[in-house]
């Protein structure tokens, strides 16, 4: 396949609302040098932290001018003559530091990993980031058994929900706190055991479910006042797991759910994780998680799938409460 003279990015030089500092912008693309390849993107989807990174607001800032999208899937189009690894035709993960938004990458073929076969291109696009951290929660706390209860706040994003089918096929029982319970019967649908409105008093409701058998893993990306109710009902001596902060207020702990109840408050970042970890650890994970979305149908709700040119509208809905599901670029 011919290399084009450019690659179209979306490109911003400062940081701010995404619809006002973004730009479209043709990219020298050259020959893939020795130990290079390039790639052609497939799907890259929108998720918070990209909103989030182009506001400046993230965990890492990235260096200006940057390009958006910290994950995708690209099919390799030219390898460099030394790379052995790769051959045209392959299908890898796109990396957060050259950005997903884009039409095409040039890359070192070493910082690349391999993306599933086995699934769905649109499913395999998303796998970098939210099956990862759904996956890598339940597996590095606590160590849970079949029948162990769960409790999560946001159960209707896109990793609550696969929190929700993770655990159905491993065993354990979820509660699942949401904003609104109009969405209480497709949770269920995924493998929900409980669905509940996230309210304050919310472990009142939680205690008499589970007939006193107390959660021993709560996942919190809401912060905020939703936390309390996880933390007042948690087992003792158990994992409060951050993971996100939607809710964007400090999440006050009362003393006595640390003193008393000894739960043990953790922060989770799939991207800390990856720089942690050594390459042969994140094969065997991606390995391991992949065959098991394959062998259990995983599913990810698609809501639309748009050019980069239309990014405004993309991002538009990426950003609307009550979506149906994520908003993919398709280059």
């Amino acid at each position: 396949m011919d290399i084009p003279s450019h690659s179209q990015a979306l490109r911003f030089h400062s940081f701010g609302n995404p619809n006002e500092v973004l730009r479209l912008e043709p990219i020298p693309l050259s020959k893939p040098k020795e130990n290079e390849i390039v790639l052609e993107t497939i799907r890259a989807p929108i998720n918070p932290a990209d909103v989030f990174s182009v506001k400046g607001q993230y965990g890492i800032r990235k260096a200006l001018p940057a390009i958006g999208g910290m994950e995708g899937l690209g099919k390799v189009i030219a390898v460099g003559s030394k790379v052995s690894s790769l051959k045209v035709g392959d299908r890898c993960f796109i990396p957060a530091a050259a950005g997903s938004w884009q039409s095409h990458v040039r890359i070192e073929a070493a910082t690349v990993f391999r993306a599933p076969e086995i699934l769905d291109e649109e499913i395999a696009a998303m796998c970098w980031i939210n099956p990862p951290t759904a996956w890598l929660m339940l597996k590095q706390f606590t160590r849970l058994k079949p029948g162990d209860w769960i409790i999560q706040n946001a159960a209707t994003s896109a990793v609550g929900k696969l929190v929700i089918q993770f655990s159905r096929h491993l065993g354990y029982k979820t509660i699942n706190l949401v904003r609104d319970l109009a969405q209480a019967e497709k949770l269920k649908g995924l493998g929900a055991d409980a669905v509940l409105q996230d309210k304050p008093d919310a472990a009142k409701d939680i205690i008499e479910l589970t007939a006193d058998q107390k959660p021993k893993l709560a996942l919190n990306a809401v912060g905020g006042q939703s936390v309390l109710a996880m933390a007042e009902i948690l087992e003792e001596g158990h994992d409060l797991v951050t993971y996100g902060a939607m809710d964007g207020r400090p999440a006050s702990f009362p003393a006595r759910f640390l003193i008393f109840n000894d739960i043990r408050l953790r922060g989770f970042w799939v991207s800390k994780w990856y720089q942690k970890a050594s390459r042969e650890s994140i094969e065997s994970m991606m390995t391991e998680l992949f065959t098991f979305m394959h062998n259990t149908n995983t599913k990810i709700d698609i809501a639309s799938t748009y050019p980069l040119s239309e990014y405004k509208e993309a991002i538009m809905k990426s950003i609307k409460p009550g979506k149906k599901g994520k908003i993919l670029f398709s280059p």
